[in-house]
C-alpha cells in the first residue's frame, strides 16, 4: 500500500532525538496548557518532527501524554473541541502502529475520523479515512461501508485544496490494488452499485493490462460515480483518463462515460 502521509513529508535532516527530554518537555507543556492552540507548537510539532525516530516505549509514553492532553482540551476548549480532539487522536493512531493490536489501533483511528468529520478537519479526515479505508477493512461490515470511507478520503482531499493531484493519484493506486484483489461473497442490496462500479471495474482494468498508475485516474472516476460526486478536484482524473495510451474496457467506459467524452476511443 502506498503511504499517503509519507507522500506529504518534507525532506528533513533529523538529528538524534533525546526521547526523555522530548517527553519531559511535552509533559510540562500539557500540564501548563491554558489554551488549546498551544498544542500546535508545544506538542504536535515536536511529536510530528520526532515520530520517525521514536522507539516503542516513547510512543507508548506519548499516548499517555496525549490522553492527558485530551482531558485538558475537554476542560478548557468549548468552541472547537472536536477539531482539537481529532488532532490528538490522529497522533495516538500514529503512535499505536506496531505497538497495539489491530483492534485497539483501529479504535484510535476511528475516533480521529469521527471527530474530524464532526469538526470538518479536512487533513485529519484525509489521513484517518485513508487508514480506515485500506488498513482496517476487517472491522467493516460491507463493501459499501469500505467504499464510503474511501470516498470520504477523496472528498476531503478535494476540499482541502493542497497536493490534490499527488494525493488523488495515491488514492487511485490504492483503490486499484485493493479492489482488484478483493473477493467478497456477503453482498447486500446496498453493496450492488459499489460492486458493479468499483470492484468489477478494477478487475476489468486488471484483465485489460492496466498497471497501477494508469488505472489510478479511472478508479477515482469509478468511485466518484458511485456517489454522484463531481468536483473540480477530480478534473485531473478526467484529463488523465482522456489521454491514456491503452484502450479503456467498454464496461468501464459505460460506467464513467458521463464524466467526459471519449472522442471515439
Amino acid at each position: 500500500m502506498q503511504n499517503l502521509y509519507q507522500s506529504l513529508e518534507h525532506d528533513k535532516q533529523r538529528g538524534n532525538v533525546n526521547n526523555k527530554a522530548l517527553t519531559n518537555n511535552v509533559a510540562k507543556a500539557i500540564g501548563a496548557l491554558k489554551d488549546a492552540h498551544e498544542l500546535v507548537d508545544e506538542v504536535f510539532s515536536p511529536f510530528d518532527n520526532a515520530l520517525q525516530t521514536l522507539d516503542n516505549a516513547t510512543k507508548e509514553k506519548f499516548i499517555e501524554l496525549l490522553d492527558n492532553a485530551e482531558t485538558k482540551v475537554k476542560q478548557i476548549e468549548a468552541g472547537r473541541q472536536d477539531w482539537w480532539l481529532s488532532e490528538i487522536y490522529l497522533r495516538k493512531g500514529r503512535c499505536a502502529k506496531d505497538i497495539f493490536d489491530k483492534s485497539r489501533e483501529y479504535h484510535l483511528w476511528k475516533r480521529a475520523y469521527e471527530y474530524a468529520v464532526k469538526s470538518n478537519n479536512h487533513e485529519v479526515r484525509v489521513q484517518s479515512s485513508f487508514e480506515l479505508g485500506f488498513s482496517f477493512v476487517q472491522f467493516t461490515t460491507s463493501i459499501r461501508d469500505i467504499l464510503e470511507i474511501q470516498m470520504n478520503c477523496v472528498k476531503a482531499i478535494c476540499s482541502q485544496g493542497s497536493a490534490i493531484l499527488s494525493r488523488l493519484s495515491i488514492i487511485g493506486i490504492n483503490l486499484f490494488d485493493f479492489w482488484r484483489q478483493l473477493e467478497y461473497r456477503r453482498l447486500s442490496e446496498s453493496d450492488l452499485k459499489a460492486k458493479q462500479y468499483v470492484l468489477e471495474g478494477a478487475k476489468s482494468l486488471q484483465e485489460a493490462g492496466f498497471d497501477d498508475h494508469k488505472a489510478a485516474p479511472l478508479m477515482i472516476l469509478l468511485i466518484s460515480k458511485v456517489f454522484d460526486f463531481d468536483d473540480p478536484g477530480i478534473e485531473w482524473a478526467k484529463l488523465e483518463a482522456g489521454i491514456l495510451d491503452i484502450p479503456i474496457p467498454e464496461d468501464v467506459k459505460a460506467k464513467i462515460g458521463s464524466y467526459f467524452e471519449f472522442s471515439g476511443r
